[in-house]
């Protein structure tokens, strides 16, 4: 009970202590006067009016196709074709090869032609284990003749 009567007196004290504060105080801070919000920026003008269509469709011109003598051939298919095509699809496209070797974890199919050699280089997918064409090797049996799309061209004739 003593404790509750002291702890009664104490506050009165703390609480009569700020009554009396005489100590000099701050005046309030100034209302600011608000900014005017900037006014927003101008629409974009309107796109220009598109020219008008042709009453008729242009003839066409027919191209001739003729190579100026001494032009190089035009480029054959793309190498790049090959990459991702499994045994089956490679057979189809090349079909069969010259030479196929295992070359763990790779297996490894040889075109032979009369102009360059293709190596194809399969491995299988993790998580369909189906061997696919990873990458490819081109070997020209002279330095400077054709390309490796040509090349390609020659094995899918077959010759």
């Amino acid at each position: 009970m003593w404790r509750h009567a002291s702890l009664s007196i104490l506050m009165a004290f703390a609480l009569a202590g700020c009554w009396f504060d005489e100590g000099p105080r701050a005046p309030p801070p100034a209302p600011v006067a608000a900014e005017p919000a900037p006014e927003p920026p101008a629409p974009p003008p309107p796109p220009p009016a598109s020219p008008p269509l042709p009453a008729e469709k242009p003839p066409q011109q027919v191209a001739t196709t003729t190579q100026p003598l001494g032009a190089a051939p035009p480029p054959g298919p793309d190498p790049k074709q090959l990459v991702g095509l499994d045994f089956a699809q490679t057979e189809h496209l090349l079909g069969q090869p010259a030479k196929q070797e295992e070359k763990p974890p790779a297996k490894v199919w040889t075109y032979n032609g009369t102009e360059c050699d293709l190596t194809i280089f399969f491995y299988a997918d993790i998580n369909t284990r189906v061997f696919r064409a990873l990458t490819y090797e081109f070997k020209h049996h002279q330095a400077t003749e054709g390309t490796d799309d040509q090349c390609l061209a020659q094995l899918m004739r077959g010759t």
